[in-house]
């Protein structure tokens, strides 16, 4: 009877951590691109599930952030990486350059790392460094699991390369300066 009991709890935790497993992976709500979906999937796997809760409504707006690829030159933003911007009906998405398309899923993953952190609509100095922060944690938790990332060749990994650097060498207060002299930044509060 022990024995039964014991068998049957081992199965039901089974269970349990199986259900949990697929409600955590569905990224419907989120995106269907499979490229953003393997980012999302990466992200999950590095312990970034706040990331992950906020895309999926624990955020300022309560709803889903969708995550896609355009080209940024149609907002204006022909030189950034990616942008969060409210929708129509009170949500966000999460915009990336269509140039990154070919990133690895790991890069794309700490621009969405960033972008997550820009849904409390407060657009300071201080959500930045939160979301710069964001992003280089998990650049350097992709790093360290796997340092071949380091030594891509394409455009967001050498960008997160110089973040990471930046912030070994001079902590948050490295972030900070790197804030405070970008001109994109210099009306924010």
């Amino acid at each position: 009877m022990k024995k039964a009991l014991l068998i049957i709890g081992l199965v039901l935790c089974f269970i349990a951590s199986g259900v949990e497993q697929a409600f955590a992976l569905d990224y419907s709500k989120i995106s269907t691109n499979a490229k953003i979906t393997a980012a999302l999937d990466s992200l999950y796997s590095i312990n970034r599930r706040d990331v992950i809760a906020i895309l999926n409504g624990h955020n300022a707006t309560r709803k889903p952030i969708r995550v896609m690829f355009r080209d940024l030159a149609m907002f204006g933003y022909e030189d950034a990486e990616a942008l969060t911007i409210p929708t129509k009906n009170n949500g966000l998405v999460i915009y990336i350059s269509s140039e990154h398309r070919g990133a690895s899923p790991e890069c794309i993953a700490c621009l969405i790392a960033h972008e997550s952190q820009h849904h409390t609509f407060s657009n300071t100095k201080a959500e930045e460094l939160r979301a710069w922060i964001s992003e280089t944690q998990a650049w350097t938790e992709f790093v360290k699991r796997n340092q071949s990332l380091a030594s891509l060749n394409e455009p967001l990994a050498k960008r997160e390369n110089v973040i990471a650097k930046i912030r070994t060498k001079g902590g948050v207060q490295g972030i900070q300066k790197l804030i405070a002299t970008n001109p994109v930044y210099a009306g924010l509060n």
